[in-house]
């Protein structure tokens, strides 16, 4: 991933709802054009994160796959 992060949330282990509240909380905290990193494992993670910050009003500018079932996210802070 060749965007570089401003913020990193290590959540591995997090179970839901809780990794999508952590990165909602702290995008809130973020100015505009900033980009969150998430580090998040579990597949309702995985599945339920990219849906959580479209409905916040963000962007996912990617995900990669890590080792492990381990995920990044990387979202764009768009207000």
């Amino acid at each position: 991933m060749t965007t570089k992060a401003t913020a990193v949330l290590d959540l591995r282990g997090e179970a839901c709802p809780y990794p999508a509240l952590y990165a909602k909380a702290r995008l809130k905290r973020m100015a505009k054009g900033e980009i969150l990193e998430v580090v998040a494992d579990g597949m309702c993670t995985i599945e339920g994160l990219p849906d959580a910050i479209a409905q916040a009003g963000h962007k996912l500018v990617g995900v990669e796959p890590l080792d492990n079932g381990i995920y990044r996210f990387s979202i764009e802070v768009l207000h």
